[in-house]
């Protein structure tokens, strides 16, 4: 390729029927200063063209760089959803155990405290009949003596006990009390 310089030194050889030489360096001249300015344009542009694919050499390499990145950012997010949700099942099956054994242990606290409280029952209920026995051992009561207060504190005098007459006797009998069937007490007939 010319360079400028090169078309600035160019001679011609000399011939009888040539052009004017004036015009010929003149031209030579205009067309130097024009070649010069487009080569140096050709220069930058070559420059900048080469700065410019060496910028999309790096955006390509960025590029990769942010696919790669984007990969393994999804990779790990998947990876973590799936750790998320193993650990909540397992927390939910870890709770449903504990659960469970709670219910397990509250539903035998629960069955205890039936036996505890049947057990009562049959107890107070076997006491209840032996006081009934015991009082139908006795029958009835007898009218007992109060003594009577004199009127006059100094002087005691002495009195005939009184009897305190007793209400109504009953001579319906008390039925004995028993557990039933269903679990429940009843009175024995």
């Amino acid at each position: 390729m010319l360079t400028p310089r090169d078309i600035d030194r160019k001679e011609f050889k000399r011939a009888v029927r040539g052009y004017n030489m004036d015009d010929v360096e003149t031209f030579l001249m205009e067309i130097s200063e024009s070649y010069e300015e487009l080569y140096r344009e050709n220069l930058a542009a070559k420059e900048r063209i080469a700065l410019l694919s060496e910028a999309v050499t790096q955006y390509k390499s960025m590029e990769e760089t942010l696919k790669n990145a984007l990969a393994v950012a999804q990779r790990d997010g998947d990876d973590m959803k799936k750790a998320a949700r193993e650990e909540a099942d397992a927390i939910i099956r870890d709770a449903k155990i504990r659960a469970e054994e709670e219910i397990s242990r509250l539903s035998y606290q629960y069955e205890q405290m039936q036996r505890s409280v049947e057990l009562f029952r049959a107890k107070v209920v076997s006491l209840l009949n032996a006081q009934l026995d015991i009082i139908k051992e006795y029958g009835e009561p007898e009218p007992v003596a109060v003594p009577v207060m004199p009127q006059k504190p100094e002087v005691f005098e002495q009195t005939a006990p009184v009897a305190i007459p007793v209400e109504e006797q009953s001579t319906q009998e008390i039925p004995e009390i028993v557990k039933n069937e269903d679990g429940n007490y009843s009175s024995k007939e």
